[in-house]
């Protein structure tokens, strides 16, 4: 006797077979993708191609974003069996296994859209699926704000066009393995108004989908950037991300501070130029402002301390006057010499760069007379005791310098140091039951991509919440909130530059190129 299937028997055979195939084709793609992961990580490979971001790259960037609202990072953190010190991997894991599973559960609609392709007579049309399901899989991470497939400048140092190709690559890659899994037969509808009908339903439903589920991501990205925000302003203590010229810190070699009036002092340009200039206060009022806030950081501040500041300066840049001046062939350094008869130099590219200016205004006020009224000149990158105060003349040479302090011993190049700081004693009690501290983190020209904090005295690290810098030339605000129990507790600092350079854990003091160390204090939870 025979046994013939009955039509829901072989639907649900179908259903199943569909499934396995698709699995088949996801665990190629998984295997591709964990062969790029491992190029990454060889020196051999081609590095200009490979550092961008790959999809799940991507995802995890997003989902470590999204866990800067309190509840989800404190979900994270608080998983059991020590995993909460491996979060990221685990993230990382679920990131990677989310994105096999869109994967996964599409590639089951394959055979359908296959037999529909067969019905346009495209045997290629197989990378058609791969693109569409290209924008498909990167939807949950395109949410306003964060930029086209979630890579906006604040989320990624890469341009985000190789990101898509990765993605693209991928996807038709996807796409490919289906064709050769499934290997489907052509067939031929003989009701083609019904499969129009069909695929207009879909199309629809998709659109719909896409649609709801991306107003339900944007609320919550919506909350956990409000999330994020508030908690800057919840903590007591933590540092103002603009500091008044009042609390700015105040380092010269002088007892007093020289008083120079404005009615008497000039600029002068002189050395390899093709013309002296000379500028008046006014004269450099007259000429086109630029207006920047700029961290400026004391080579002599130790770990830890407060000899660094972040104020708005306003000034005229550095290289329109140089302009003016006509710069010889021959000149590659900059001589500064101050009214207390103090000098200093730095190289003429440092000179030229947009966001070195002087200035006369900080915080939109004229200089103090403690921080160089009438004007000043700031060179970002570099620490303070090139930014000369009380500026009088700007001399142009083709000689190495030796300025007042590193006649003395201290750096020349004084390349400012990736630094860290935590700004609170006592942690601050939030609604949801969690302490919260925070402080500063700055790296110069380099800009800070990471902060982490040890609450165990440096047997495990976490990382912080970091605020986006107001521009490449501020300090990085960070936040970092976990469940405590009142007492004490020895927290580390410590911060990874643009370049991925983390800062340096040897304890050094400032003389001669600046303190090293992670700074570390008692903190007090009640």
């Amino acid at each position: 006797m025979s046994v013939t299937n009955t039509p829901k028997s072989s639907s649900q055979s179908q259903v199943r077979q569909s499934w396995r195939k698709s699995a088949l084709a996801t665990v190629i793609l998984a295997a591709v993708m964990l062969l790029l992961f491992a190029a990454k990580f060889s020196a051999a490979a081609p590095q200009f191609i490979l550092s961008a971001p790959l999809p799940p790259d991507m995802l995890f960037n997003f989902a470590g974003w999204l866990g800067g609202v309190p509840w989800v990072f404190n979900l994270i953190h608080s998983l059991p069996f020590g995993l909460d010190l491996f979060a990221k991997y685990v993230l990382f894991a679920v990131v990677f296994g989310v994105y096999l599973g869109f994967w996964l559960i599409l590639g089951t609609f394959y055979p359908r859209l296959a037999r529909l392709w067969n019905y346009w007579a495209t045997d290629a049309a197989y990378g058609l699926f791969g693109v569409l399901l290209t924008g498909f899989v990167l939807l949950p991470i395109q949410p306003l704000g964060l930029g086209i497939f979630g890579l906006s400048p604040n989320n990624f140092q890469y341009p985000p066009l190789p990101s898509i190709a990765w993605a693209l690559a991928l996807s038709l890659l996807f796409a490919a393995s289906l064709h050769l899994v499934f290997r489907t037969k052509q067939v031929v509808y003989n009701d083609k108004r019904r499969q129009s009908l069909r695929l207009f339903v879909g199309a629809v439903g998709l659109i719909g989908f896409a649609s709801v589920f991306g107003r339900l991501l944007l609320g919550t990205v919506s909350r956990a950037q409000t999330a994020v925000s508030n908690i800057y302003q919840r903590i007591r203590g933590l540092s103002p991300e603009l500091t008044p010229t009042a609390d700015h810190y105040v380092v010269s070699k002088n007892v007093f501070s020289p008083s120079v009036p404005a009615r008497n002092w000039q600029l002068r340009i002189s050395g390899l130029v093709n013309n002296n200039l000379s500028f008046t206060l006014d004269d450099l009022k007259a000429l086109p402002a630029v207006e920047r806030s700029s961290a400026l950081i004391c080579i002599s501040n130790p770990v830890g301390g407060d000899l660094i500041g972040n104020s708005v300066w306003t000034g005229v840049k550095l290289k329109d006057l140089l302009n003016l001046a006509g710069v010889r062939p021959e000149a590659n350094e900059l001589i500064l010499r101050a009214a207390d008869n103090y000098s200093d130099s730095f190289p003429l590219d440092a000179a030229l760069q947009e966001g070195t200016i002087v200035a006369y205004l900080q915080n939109g006020e004229p200089l103090t007379r403690d921080h160089g009224f009438p004007a000043r000149v700031l060179v970002p990158g570099i620490y303070g005791m090139k930014n000369v105060k009380w500026v009088r003349e700007i001399e142009l040479s083709n000689q190495d310098y030796k300025g007042y302090w590193q006649a003395r011993g201290w750096s020349d190049s004084a390349i400012i140091r990736t630094m860290s700081r935590i700004d609170t004693a006592t942690a601050t009690r939030l609604e949801d039951g969690s302490v919260a501290i925070g402080g500063i983190a700055y790296a110069g020209l380099r800009g800070v991509q990471r902060v982490e904090i040890s609450v165990d005295n440096g047997l495990s690290w976490q990382d912080a919440q970091l605020k986006p810098a107001r521009n490449e030339l501020s300090w990085n605000l960070w936040a970092f909130n976990w469940q405590a129990e009142p007492g004490n507790y020895n927290v580390l600092v410590r911060a990874t530059d643009g370049g991925g350079a983390t800062q340096s854990a040897e304890q050094r003091r400032p003389l001669p190129d600046g303190a090293t160390g992670y700074h570390k204090l008692k903190v007090r939870v009640i």
